[in-house]
C-alpha cells in the first residue's frame, strides 16, 4: 500500500517520517532526496545553467526566485524529473513491504494525490509552524512565502483520507500516527 504524507510547511511531516523510520516501515521523502540533490555539484552547476544563476549564492538566488512563477516552472522542469528517477531508484528495494510511506509536501498542489492509496494530512496552526521552521534556522520571509505557495490547510484535511492534528507534544503526534498505522494494518 502506498501511503502519502503531506502537510504544509513545519507541519510535522518530517517528525512523523522519524517515527515510521525508528517503527522499520519504509519511508520515501521527497524533502530528503532534493536536499541530497542540491548538495550534488553536477547538479547545483545544471541548475545553475539552465536558470542563470550564480553558482556562488544559489541557494539564496534560488529563494528570491521563487516569487516568480515561470521561474518556478522551470525550477520543477529540472527537479521533478530527478525526484522522479531517484523515487523509481528507491522503490524496488521496497517492493516486499506492506506498507511504504512517501512523504509529498506539494501533493495536492501537483495534483498527485490519485497516486496513493492512502493520504495521511499533518495539519498545524499556522503559529506552531513558524516557530518549529524558524527553530531550523528558516527565516520568517520564507515561511510566509512557502506558506503562500501552498493549499488551505482546512481543504487539503478535507480531500485526505486521514488527518493527524499536530500542535501538542512528539509523544502526541508519535501516538496519533501509531493508531494511524493501526487503522491500516486492518
Amino acid at each position: 500500500m502506498k501511503i502519502a504524507i503531506t502537510g504544509n510547511i513545519g507541519s510535522g511531516k518530517s517528525e512523523v517520517i522519524k517515527y515510521l523510520l525508528k517503527k522499520n516501515y519504509c519511508c520515501i521523502s521527497s524533502d530528503k532526496i532534493i536536499a541530497k540533490l542540491h548538495q550534488e555539484e553536477n547538479f547545483k552547476n545544471f541548475i545553475s545553467s539552465q536558470l542563470h544563476l550564480d553558482k556562488k549564492n544559489y541557494k539564496e538566488q534560488l529563494i528570491n526566485n521563487l516569487t516568480n512563477n515561470e521561474f518556478n516552472k522551470q525550477l520543477k522542469k529540472i527537479i521533478y524529473p530527478r525526484l522522479n528517477a531517484e523515487k523509481k531508484r528507491i522503490l524496488p528495494k521496497f517492493k516486499t513491504k506492506q506498507f511504504i510511506f512517501h512523504e509529498i509536501p506539494l501533493l495536492f498542489e501537483e495534483k498527485l494525490n490519485s497516486f496513493y492509496d492512502k493520504v495521511i494530512f499533518i495539519k498545524s496552526d499556522c503559529n506552531k509552524r513558524l516557530q518549529r521552521v524558524m527553530k531550523r534556522g528558516v527565516s520568517k520571509d520564507y515561511f510566509y512565502l512557502m506558506n503562500k505557495r501552498q493549499m488551505n490547510q482546512n481543504i487539503k484535511s478535507i480531500q485526505s483520507d486521514f488527518t493527524i492534528l499536530n500542535n501538542g507534544s512528539k509523544l502526541d503526534l508519535y501516538n496519533q500516527t501509531q493508531r494511524l498505522i493501526e487503522v491500516c494494518e486492518k
